[in-house]
């Protein structure tokens, strides 16, 4: 199997595994696992905060491109730093057919796995969380100050040695001109096109756009007060640019025409996409919208087979069977005896993936065996047997050797992540004191449990993840094992089916 490697390191992080420890310890994991690197992407002194990273995103693109069939990482936050980008990123990867695997955290390809990866990415997020806290105090502080916290200064100010705002006396008069042509009734696209005419450029040096100047349009630094991350709000801690009045009119102005022109579609989240399943021939649902007799618009979960006419499953309705699911999943983690039972089974899967010492013991052997070579070859040289070979032949030891301490180190690090069950119990636990009217936590009740969902047209069964099976449930063992005795990732749930079509 074709793999590749990507690897980030942050300037910022005492102690991180550099990008060729990464490196040599991902060559290892591929040798011990059968697997052939091809490529090796790399992001030096870059944060996971965000994606803005240029190897991460060739990487990407490559697996779109399906050059690859399985990515080695050294921990989950390689990925993403938080739950929201780590969970987009896996969903493209695996979509795209991409495996994936983690070097320095062991997740077992099983439901009790699916529960502890949800662990592990917590705990990525977590991380990101504190640091970003940290960078988010140090801006806020001088923010307060009415300092310039970075990112693109607006036009027509620019920035002293202090890290003040002082009026650009080139642009200032360009922005009140802004302020007072749409106060005056002009359009956005006018005024563009004015200010292209006459040559002029945003802060960036670029030409006006629609976004660019609704940008400048918005900005309360023009009236002298400083907005940092909707937290800190200063009054007379920039020097003004535009009047208050014209500025107040400008924004009733703005608001106005965004309600007049706003006819966008509400985003429709479906989200037992990629669990639900046809209980006739076992394709995926997804999500449709139909609109009624009366105009009333409503939403439905579709055999995506019945869209080519090679299924006559009828649709169900999104609000009815997403609340049965979401009454059924609240139930499992509101159960404390069966909270245990998924913990204490996902902690042994823990276990006994990182029990085993063999790869340990085997680059302990070869680090053994390297420093016998080497010893060997410092004999012959005290011997007066040196010549460019004996060098050479040194050279590579030594470089051997330390690619070989790193692994060890970090396949040791591996054998003790400090997880402990005490650490899964409290995160199966949050799950029940969440707010379940907010999607994101929907998402994640059904992330980490639900298995499955297979919708008949009389009865719909719910499959769910603490069993100890290792794969999705498919329509054929559903139909087995409703007559017959037959083990699956679940409790069966059986309901009678209403509101299809």
């Amino acid at each position: 199997m074709n793999a590749v490697v990507y690897a980030r390191f942050s300037s910022h992080r005492q102690g991180e595994q550099s990008i060729e420890g990464q490196v040599a310890e991902a060559e290892h994991f591929a040798a011990a696992h059968g697997l052939t690197i091809v490529k090796v992407y790399a992001d030096r002194a870059q944060t996971g905060r965000n994606d803005n990273r240029e190897q991460f995103q060739l990487m990407l693109a490559d697996a779109a491109k399906h050059a690859f069939d399985a990515l080695i990482v050294w921990k989950t936050d390689r990925i993403g730093r938080n739950k929201e980008e780590i969970a987009l990123n896996k969903y493209h990867l695996k979509k795209n057919g991409v495996k994936i695997y983690y070097v320095a955290e062991a997740i077992p390809d099983t439901p009790e796995g699916i529960i502890l990866e949800a662990v592990i990415e917590g705990m990525a997020a977590y991380y990101s969380e504190q640091l970003s806290q940290n960078v988010r105090r140090g801006m806020k502080t001088s923010a307060q100050k009415g300092r310039y916290t970075g990112g693109t200064c607006p036009l027509g100010y620019t920035i002293n040695a202090d890290k003040k705002y002082e009026i650009d006396p080139k642009y200032a008069p360009v922005v009140r001109d802004i302020f007072q042509l749409y106060s005056e009734g002009k359009t956005i696209t006018e005024i563009v096109k004015i200010l292209n005419d006459r040559g002029l450029r945003t802060s960036r040096g670029h030409a006006f756009t629609h976004n660019s100047l609704r940008t400048v349009l918005k900005n309360k630094k023009y009236i002298g007060t400083y907005e940092y991350n909707g937290e800190v709000s200063i009054e007379n801690s920039v020097p003004p640019i535009v009047d208050v009045d014209v500025f107040n009119k400008v924004q009733d102005l703005l608001a106005f025409n965004q309600k007049a022109g706003a006819h966008k579609k509400a985003k429709v989240d479906y989200i037992l996409f990629g669990k639900i399943f046809c209980g006739k021939c076992g394709a995926g649902m997804t999500g449709i919208c139909g609109t009624s007799k009366q105009k009333v618009k409503h939403h439905y979960y579709i055999c995506s087979a019945k869209k080519k006419k090679l299924c006559t499953k009828r649709a169900v309705r999104q609000d009815w069977i997403e609340t049965l699911v979401l009454k059924h999943l609240l139930r499992l983690v509101r159960n404390e005896e069966l909270l245990e039972f998924i913990a204490e089974n996902t902690y042994q899967y823990f276990l006994a993936q990182n029990t085993d010492t063999t790869y340990t013991k085997s680059l302990q052997k070869a680090l053994d065996e390297t420093d016998r070579s080497i010893n060997n070859l410092l004999r012959a040289i005290e011997a007066g047997i040196f010549n460019e070979s004996t060098k050479d032949r040194m050279n590579e030891l030594e470089e051997q050797k330390k690619d070989l301490r790193v692994a060890l180190a970090a396949a040791k690090l591996k054998e003790d992540l400090g997880l402990k069950k005490e650490h899964i119990v409290f995160f199966l636990h949050q799950f029940a004191g969440m707010d379940y009217s907010d999607t994101d936590c929907q998402k994640r009740l059904i992330k980490t449990f639900l298995n499955s969902v297979f919708v008949y047209d009389d009865k719909v069964v719910l499959t769910f993840n603490y069993s100890g099976d290792d794969r999705t449930i498919t329509l054929h063992e559903i139909d087995g094992g409703l007559g017959h005795s037959i083990r699956i990732p679940s409790a069966i749930v059986h309901q009678k089916t209403k509101d299809t079509f």
